[in-house]
């Protein structure tokens, strides 16, 4: 080889040697970034969350308990058991920056892969062999590295971790762990630049990444089909990747993360909202109560707004919604489409509602409109136009009108896909808004909500918290969790938390989950809060029961004790009813004590409602022989409007509330010892009979509502097994009654899904035959239920305020809850006999639990059969139970050893 050869060869040699050199140089000295695996989708990062009790701020929310840190910090603590010496594993975590990254194993489990820092140069020989009591660690090599495998003293794994460069890695799954491996080896992995380092805070005691594409991504796949595609928008709100940062400053009032701002691509809802001025979100007094998840897009230019949000339409719908806006658009003409538009006003708000009995999954959207403009004559020919039933599909109501509009997914149409799930459509005008809902009911009972100040606004705790952690913003995001379990339900967070075995929405340290982000230039501005409305309850009073106030009245209440809501404030009033037929107030002084005379005892409940329309509540009641209207003024002083009597020699056997008036709030339904039903439509208008030819004998209550063939129903059960319905004109529709051949213990009900929008009516026989069957009358299911003993029989069971129900299986010294599918939750035994009765309660859908009274005692238990409370009430007759909302706490009021007793019991 000449000269210039070995010259040439030695100069490639010294190349390859130094790159090869600087590319293993590099790898050592590589940051936490040049590590990440390229399938990273959620990564932590925090200084502080290795520490047993991170809080924010004093009483804070304890940040180890929010979810996916809670995983991230279980996995951390594992580090303590590789050494006897406390001081030793608390020197190794203490004040490092330690990295998590979730990674999805391949058994479809979620792990995260966690990057401890060690300090360079420093020696930790500990960790080649540590000696603990508490666990067994062996080793293994793989490609070029040594694995430590560290399982308990019976041979149980717990984790694994390896020394690459100056980290320790490490994985609850070992699979995960030498998969990072080997990627980590590749020395062309170095080269790649890290999606993350370009948006990190190094001061941040916690910061949050995700690369949003990849989640919404998977997202997309497991939940594009579903009826309610919020989940699936809401990383389109996002920018690709993102970061956010615990802000000490904001965290002052309640926990908040908070981005620096980060490019985004400008399309879809973003490209209608870029560089709007973000504005406050004031209209919290039209949010109800029961709200499970808000999505609120505000903007200050709304033509711009408008424009820009029609020409992305088509981008952000899927092919059924884009074919339904071309077909509205031929069938009213582009002009009216152009005017709706024009009108439009600084905000639209969509509502999830908690679910309840009749409805799975009920939503509002609100739309803000301009002052003055009448929308009256546009949705009325969409009503008209649309029209599939017979009848018009215009229904007054609190003195307006309820449009129905049968259009696939008309809110979605109109505004893309983020408002979908409104196969039907229910449209009413309040104040400056435009409200849809996609039941009638749920359109009605929002209304009744604003009516009686049952919002965020008129909520003190409520209303406290909205207004420290609401700014102004171009979309906000709430989520209330225990109330969201039905959006959970499907797609990819209830895969990612069913496969983490544990659920998202138990046991939280916060109550609600605000996001919120401003777009400019575009550019995201984004904030995460968790928020707790209410302190934190101490051990000391956390599921105590405590007696909160008692009365001494040696005459046993008739009937038991009732209770009674004043207005506004929302707090409860104990009124009894005496032996001899006196009504009154036991707290108020003597000579406002008495409240009226009644000519026999009460039956069914006493209800507060504003049945005069006079701005306060009155008390509705029944007793056998009478309606009755007592009306209570700012000075306790009671006017007693002239009762209203059934036919001679009719009975009231029960009264029963309806949230369906027609031009008031409220109605009520009559049904007399003999099988007639009458409504109750006002306390100035005469009963109205529905049943006139033949009464309906050995009626099981409570009747249920529902809507068949675009009218409301009443859903009447006999015992000797006919189910009917029966409309407000006293009309029973074709097939109705059916006779099933079976007798039944208790009533039907009706479930109304808005995905299929179909109501399936659910039942169960005397002796364990469960039922399922259409408004059609079409039985679909029939199957026999399991019998523990010859004497048990079955019957559906609803909550006193009627929102809720549940299948019971009961004899005389055991019962058994089942859900709505005949399946069992939990079962009791050894009750007294003849002498127990249950009562299941729903208060909301986070709080719903058992009272069981056997003798003298009522406890109560969750669905899960788990005592509430740290012992029983005392009370000689069923307890009666308030929720005071928002603090978590229930009021149970009962009669025991001569005494009014009103006991307090903090759930959480």
């Amino acid at each position: 080889m000449n000269r210039r050869g070995i010259i040439v060869a030695i100069s490639l040699m010294i190349l390859l040697v130094g790159w090869w050199g600087f590319q293993r140089w590099q790898m050592y000295s590589a940051t936490v970034w040049k590590l990440l695996p390229e399938n990273a989708f959620l990564v932590l990062q925090s200084q502080r969350l290795q520490d047993t009790t991170f809080k924010v701020q004093k009483g804070g929310i304890e940040m180890r308990e929010v979810p996916l840190l809670n995983l991230a910090a279980r996995q951390i603590d594992n580090f303590r058991l590789l050494s006897d010496d406390v001081t030793q594993a608390e020197k190794l975590l203490k004040g490092r920056r330690i990295t998590y990254v979730l990674q999805k194993t391949s058994s479809d489990r979620f792990v995260y892969l966690v990057f401890l820092p060690l300090d360079v140069f420093q020696v930790y020989s500990w960790l080649e062999g540590p000696a603990s009591s508490k666990v067994r660690v062996t080793s293994h090599k793989h490609n070029g590295y040594k694995i430590y495998d560290v399982s308990t003293p019976t041979s149980e794994p717990l984790f694994a971790y390896t020394i690459f460069n100056n980290f320790i890695v490490s994985c609850i799954s070992g699979d995960v762990l030498e998969d990072w491996i080997r990627y980590a080896s590749n020395p062309l992995r170095t080269t790649r630049p890290s999606r993350f380092e370009s948006i990190r805070d190094d001061n941040s005691e916690l910061s949050i990444f995700l690369n949003n594409d990849l989640l919404s991504e998977v997202l997309r796949k497991e939940a594009f089909t579903k009826s309610d595609a919020g989940l699936l928008y809401f990383f389109s709100f996002l920018p690709s990747t993102e970061s956010l940062h615990l802000d000490l400053e904001f965290s002052s009032k309640n926990t908040t993360l908070t981005s620096k701002g980060k490019k985004i691509k400008a399309g879809g809802y973003v490209y209608a909202l870029n560089n709007q001025r973000a504005t406050p979100f004031k209209n919290t007094f039209f949010i109800p109560n029961n709200t499970a998840i808000l999505y609120r897009l505000g903007f200050d230019d709304s033509p711009l707004f408008t424009r820009q949000l029609r020409s992305q339409l088509s981008s952000i719908s899927s092919d059924s919604i884009n074919l339904s806006r071309s077909n509205l658009q031929s069938s009213i003409g582009s002009n009216r489409i152009d005017s709706f538009y024009r009108f439009t006003n600084k905000e639209l708000i969509l509502c999830q509602l908690e679910p309840n009995n009749s409805l799975t999954k009920g939503q509002v959207l609100l739309q803000k409109v301009e002052p003055g403009v009448n929308f009256d004559a546009f949705f009325r020919r969409l009503a008209i136009l649309f029209n599939k039933n017979k009848g018009l599909p215009i229904e007054p109501f609190q003195g307006g009108k309820v449009y129905c509009i049968d259009w696939y997914e008309l809110p979605a149409v109109l505004f893309g896909g983020l408002f979908k799930g409104f196969p039907k459509c229910y449209v009413a005008f309040h104040k400056n808004f435009i409200v849809y809902a996609n039941d009638s009911q749920v359109l009605k009972d929002y209304l009744i909500d604003l009516e009686y100040q049952r919002t965020w606004a008129n909520s003190a705790v409520y209303n406290a918290f909205f207004d420290k952690t609401l700014k102004a913003s171009n979309f906000t995001f709430v989520i209330h969790p225990r109330k969201s379990k039905e959006y959970m339900g499907s797609g990819f967070m209830n895969y990612l938390f069913k496969t983490l075995n544990y659920d998202i929405t138990e046991k939280l340290p916060f109550d609600r989950l605000v996001f919120q982000s401003a777009y400019k230039e575009e550019k995201a501005y984004t904030s995460l809060t968790f928020g707790r409305l209410s302190k934190a309850s101490s051990a000391k009073i956390l599921n105590k029961v405590f007696l909160q106030q008692e009365f001494e009245t040696p005459e046993a209440p008739s009937g038991g004790v009732f209770t009674v809501r004043n207005y506004p404030n929302g707090m409860e009033k104990v009124i009894i009813a005496t032996a001899s037929n006196e009504l009154l107030n036991p707290f108020a002084e003597k000579k406002k004590r008495k409240i009226t005379k009644l000519d026999a005892p009460i039956v069914s409940d006493i209800y507060s409602v504003d049945f005069l329309s006079i701005g306060r509540l009155q008390y509705i009641f029944a007793t056998e022989k009478s309606l009755n209207v007592v009306d209570e003024d700012d000075q306790q002083r009671y006017m007693t409007i002239p009762p209203i009597r059934l036919p001679q020699g009719r009975k009231i056997r029960s009264l029963q509330q309806l949230e369906s008036g027609i031009e008031g709030s409220f109605r009520f339904l009559v049904i007399d010892t003999n099988g007639f039903l009458y409504l109750w439509n006002s306390p100035t208008q005469a009963l109205v009979l529905l049943n006139a030819s033949r009464p309906f004998t050995d009626l099981l209550l409570p009747i249920h509502e529902v809507e068949y063939q675009g009218k409301r129903h009443f859903l009447f059960t006999q015992s000797p097994g006919q189910i009917g319905l029966i409309n407000e004109a006293g009309v029973i529709p074709e097939p109705y009654k059916v006779d099933l051949k079976t007798n039944f213990s208790g009533p039907f009900f009706g479930v109304f899904s808005p995905g299929s929008n179909l109501t399936q009516l659910i039942g169960v026989s005397k002796y364990g035959e469960f039922i399922k069957a259409s408004l059609g009358g079409k039985v679909f299911d029939r199957r026999q239920l399991f019998r523990s003993d010859p004497t048990s029989f079955f019957r559906a069971k609803a909550a006193p305020n009627n929102r809720d129900w549940l299948l019971f299986r009961e004899s005389k010294t055991q019962f058994a809850v089942l859900d709505k599918e005949g399946h069992e939750l939990f079962s009791a035994k050894g009750l007294v006999e003849s002498r127990n009765q249950v009562q299941y309660y729903y208060l909301s859908s986070e709080v719903k639990f058992l009272s069981v009274k056997s003798g003298n005692y009522t406890t109560l238990y969750d669905l899960k059969g788990y005592q509430i409370g740290d012992k029983p009430f005392p009370s000689e007759f069923p307890v009666r139970i308030n929720l005071i909302e928002g603090y978590n706490k229930l009021l149970i009021y009962g009669y025991a050893n001569k005494k009014i007793q009103i006991w307090s019991l903090k759930l959480r």
